[in-house]
């Protein structure tokens, strides 16, 4: 089985995906964002400056890429997404790869620890921008096979909780 971790920019995808990491049943774990930047051998700090650049649409396209490459793979891996990867062209047909886990964090949690984060160039939208990208992407966030509260969040006590609670979907 393949876990795909979705939600909001600051929901804190990756750093539930890392609570994982060196877990006994044998699942990778994986930031998206960090697989991104590997394969254009930058560091994960530049992926901002690299998106300015190049834009999002090629970002978009190599992200879906590296997910399609990683899903591929027939290790097992939970894997954290980015913000917009749902909004990545091709990503519904890589739905039925993996189980989906939305981390569904309310819009002003997620603002405030990525308000002033610079390696996001989405921020630059502001708080209203950002408010209408959240509100547009809940949608696609709520089709996800697991809807996780922040209080649900915090009861996964193992990457074996998480698992149970997928195979029984």
């Amino acid at each position: 089985m393949n876990i795909m971790v979705c939600g909001f920019m600051g929901s804190g995808k990756t750093t539930f995906v890392e609570s994982f990491r060196g877990n006994h049943l044998g699942f990778d774990c994986i930031d998206l964002d960090t697989a991104v930047a590997s394969s254009l051998g930058i560091l994960p700090s530049e992926l901002g400056e690299w998106i300015n650049k190049n834009g999002l649409v090629h970002f978009r396209r190599k992200e879906i890429f590296i997910l399609k490459g990683l899903l591929n793979n027939r290790m097992m891996k939970i894997i954290a997404l980015g913000g917009g990867t749902i909004e990545g062209e091709g990503y519904s047909e890589l739905r039925s790869q993996a189980k989906t886990v939305f981390l569904n964090i309310a819009f002003e949690t997620c603002y405030k620890r990525i308000k002033n984060d610079l390696n996001r160039p989405i921020t630059a939208l502001g708080e209203v921008g950002l408010q209408d990208l959240y509100n547009k992407r809940i949608p696609k966030y709520l089709t996800s096979d697991l809807c996780l509260s922040e209080t649900e969040i915090k009861e996964i006590d193992g990457l074996d909780s998480l698992v149970h609670n997928l195979s029984s979907i």
